[in-house]
């Protein structure tokens, strides 16, 4: 438990300072963020969702999209992921800081 809220916290902290767009003040997105980090798909797709309601954001609709492919949801998983390239064709989880580039 100790080492994933640690994982949560480097993962905010590296967004932060690449000056990512992870929307870290809203508690929808961090609950789903950390419900995804801990593997439970379903209570991130809850949260997923409560804060796409709010606000369309192509991070939060991969990464839905991505929770929804883990249950086995492959079609709603599509449907997640395009919505995310929708909205920012250059969509990449390194763009928004959630993984380190490789060079």
């Amino acid at each position: 438990m100790k080492k994933t809220v640690l994982i949560l916290v480097m993962l905010v902290l590296l967004a932060a300072a690449a000056g990512a767009a992870i929307p870290s003040s809203d508690k929808d997105f961090m609950a789903g963020l950390k419900a995804y980090n801990m593997k439970n798909y379903g209570a991130a797709i809850k949260h997923f969702r409560e804060y796409i309601n709010k606000k369309p954001d192509p991070t939060a609709y991969y990464l839905m999209g991505y929770a929804l492919y883990m249950q086995g949801k492959f079609t709603e998983a599509d449907e997640y992921f395009r919505q995310a390239f929708l909205i920012d064709p250059d969509f990449s989880l390194g763009k928004v800081g959630l993984i380190k580039k490789v060079p």
